[in-house]
């Protein structure tokens, strides 16, 4: 029996230490950045494709963390599949405030400034998780990186520091 299986395990097999060509890596502009949403009260990722115009704003294919937080504030990439449809957001919908977002990345913490509204727990979780992710896919890492939020009402501006996003490890 052993000797059986002795000869199906040496049959074809490369040699461990040989190197095989796995063709060329891939290349290209991704279709969208990895956005969070809500279904029910859990974060989903999603990709979302991007490019045109969004309530007559235009975009082009978003690469940064600002971009992308503007876009979940505009609400978009909630339509297309079925899948997609059954997801909600929780961020208060910007318009002519758009302006006013502000994103500053150094390799600790990402700063996100937005104008005064208020952000439930799970909208502060959708905007961390969506500032990391993309962050993370332009090169950067999520060990060790946290989000800080600010949130500016008139003069003043509450802050929600040192946040994490729940759906990432």
């Amino acid at each position: 029996m052993l000797a059986g299986i002795s000869l199906v395990a040496g049959c074809g097999g490369a040699a461990t230490n040989e190197v095989s060509d796995a063709g060329d890596p891939p290349t290209g502009i991704a279709v969208g950045p990895t956005m969070y949403y809500l279904k029910g009260n859990t974060l989903r990722p999603v990709i979302v494709p991007t490019g045109g115009t969004v309530r007559d704003v235009p975009f082009g294919k978003l690469g940064d963390v600002r971009g992308a937080v503007q876009y979940l504030m505009l609400g978009a990439g909630l339509s297309g599949s079925e899948e997609n449809k059954a997801l909600r957001t929780e961020v208060p919908k910007l318009g002519a405030a758009l302006v006013n977002v502000n994103v500053v990345v150094t390799d600790r913490v990402i700063t996100v400034v937005l104008p005064s509204y208020d952000l439930s727990p799970l909208a502060v979780d959708q905007v961390v998780c969506t500032a990391l992710a993309v962050d993370s896919a332009r090169g950067g890492t999520t060990r060790g990186k946290t989000v800080d939020i600010l949130l500016h009402k008139g003069i003043t501006g509450d802050r929600i520091a040192g946040r994490t996003c729940p759906a990432i490890s």
